[in-house]
């Protein structure tokens, strides 16, 4: 792979992961409902246990965090408006003149420079450690975190996520001592969220699963998985191993989200429904595989890349494949070690014993629950953009194997459930886009439809104290109202999901709102 690719593949990477910020016949019986209610059980709950929340990947970075004077602190993350707009003014000149004479070389080199402005000050040295000067926003500010969450007695973790997950974790731990010390209680419930649940896994293996004085601390009371980043984002895997693709109906699928079906995402259809729409994408996209085809400096290398957290958001193939594109040398490889190796540790010490850490969770008595969602189109620069998600995160991903139909499609009419339980229920969903039978877990995993990927308090909040503080391990079969498949109503409204409030499910190339003006008129276009 090109020099070049390796640093484009991770700008697409940057910007897609902080962009961010029909029913089938296929179901033989119905889900046998549960006969109690979880909001009249959860009047009886008492909220004795503090919830450590984990949050995911954000937040705003700054250098000049090594000297007490703040006046002279500059954000570096994201990239302040100022300096993106100071780095485009500067080279867009530039970078058209090479467009049009085809000089991708000089591009090539160009972009190396553009990428060292804008993320040089943000990356880390050649051992995956930061800059001391700088810092995140409120990082481990204690006294500014107690129930920031929505949850009942919560206090809520925040980290440099540039760090190895090991290095995190070890933050992790003493936070929770200070929560204990603080609510003089002696275990504590985790709730993770996105990017938190790679902090997660590794606090649970460094701290539990191979801590050989776990049974004298015994901590841990419950565990939740909140739309989990641990078994990797395709947002940023794939871009980091080159693996890119871009077409015109995902992009379209992915602008009406973004966009909420306004005016200018019905301008941008109708060009689209016109033929107007391909000739541009297409345009892009070859001249992006053009760019990739040429070399590049090695600007990735000394900054975005030498960032251990973008490795823990990748499945272990594509972190196999990353790796390989950006340390390709035995000098490389050798300069450095000591970041592959805080990576590697992620990927086959603690991804690799994911499922297992949660079985031994389940036999030792520890409430666990965990939420995948779904419902969204990935930003559509993945090696397949037809995904579901729930707008960052792949569902599969999420819940541990569920089989998933693409985000606008469904398993089939004739689908059957793969697995046979041994509840002996059913787990394919109501719009039958969902299997839950294929999950690790299926009987505590839940899924939530149109709940984007975010931290929502107002919506969750009583359906995580259930699984938190109830006496027993709650499953998808505990109470009528949390089944396995919920719909998120609205904001703050978690209703089950029925054949009758799912809404059909319909092909993006059916849903256009121009698509009968093109069936009646197809020889026009």
């Amino acid at each position: 792979m090109s020099k070049f690719r390796k640093i484009l593949s991770v700008i697409l990477c940057v910007c897609m992961v902080f962009s961010m910020c029909a029913i089938g016949a296929s179901a033989e019986k119905e889900n046998d409902t549960a006969a109690v209610s979880g909001k009249e059980a959860l009047a009886e709950l008492d909220f004795d246990v503090p919830v450590v929340f984990i949050e995911g990947i954000g937040g705003e970075f700054f250098s000049g965090g090594s000297t007490p004077d703040e006046s002279d602190d500059k954000q570096i993350w994201g990239p302040s408006a100022d300096v993106i707009v100071d780095v485009i003014f500067k080279n867009i000149g530039k970078l058209l003149w090479l467009l049009l004479i085809n000089d991708y070389d000089e591009i090539s080199v160009l972009m190396g420079e553009v990428t060292d402005a804008l993320f040089g000050e943000f990356s880390c040295d050649e051992n995956g450690v930061p800059s001391p000067d700088t810092y995140k926003n409120g990082e481990r500010d204690y006294e500014l975190l107690e129930g920031r969450n929505g949850f009942d007695n919560s206090y809520y973790f925040l980290y440099d996520w540039r760090l190895d997950m090991k290095t995190i974790a070890a933050q992790l731990d003493e936070y929770i001592d200070y929560v204990m010390e603080l609510t003089s209680s002696d275990k504590v419930a985790l709730v993770a969220m996105s990017m938190g649940n790679c902090v997660l896994t590794t606090y649970l293996y460094e701290y539990y699963y191979t801590a050989e004085d776990y049974a004298e601390r015994n901590h841990i009371d419950a565990v939740v998985y909140l739309a989990g980043a641990m078994n990797g984002v395709a947002a940023c895997e794939d871009p980091f191993s080159g693996n890119i693709s871009v077409d015109s109906v995902s992009l379209m699928r992915f602008l009406k989200e973004v966009l909420n079906g306004n005016g200018l995402y019905k301008f941008l259809e109708v060009l689209y429904v016109l033929g107007a729409f391909d000739p541009i994408v297409n345009y892009v996209d070859n001249l992006t595989q053009e760019l990739l085809a040429h070399g590049f400096n090695d600007a990735v290398g000394s900054n975005l890349a030498t960032i251990p957290g973008f490795y823990a958001l990748m499945g272990t193939e594509r972190y196999e494949e990353a790796k390989a594109y950006f340390f390709d040398t035995a000098e490389k490889q050798q300069k450095y070690a000591k970041l592959i190796e805080k990576n590697d540790y992620y990927h086959y010490s603690v991804q690799a014993n994911g499922v297992n850490m949660i079985q031994s969770l389940l036999d030792d008595g520890i409430n666990t629950m965990i939420i995948a969602q779904y419902g969204y189109t990935m930003a559509p620069l993945t090696s397949d953009n037809d995904r579901m998600s729930d707008g960052v995160i792949m569902t599969e991903r999420e819940s541990y194997g569920a089989t998933c139909a693409d985000v606008d499609g469904t398993l089939g009419d004739n689908y059957k459930q793969a697995k046979e339980c041994v509840c002996g229920k059913n787990h394919v969903s109501p719009d039958n886009q969902i299997d839950a039978s294929t999950c690790a877990f299926p009987d505590i995993t839940w899924f939530i439809k149109n709940a984007h990927h975010s931290e929502d308090d107002d919506l969750l909040s009583d359906f995580i104290d259930l699984a938190i503080y109830g006496d027993e391990q709650m499953t998808v079969w505990t109470y009528e109202d949390y089944p396995q498949f919920l719909l998120a109503a609205d904001e703050d409204t978690l209703v089950p999901l029925t054949s009758e409030n799912a809404g059909e499910v319909v092909a993006f190339e059916d849903a256009v709102f121009t698509a009968e003006i093109k069936a009646k008129f197809k020889d026009l276009f």
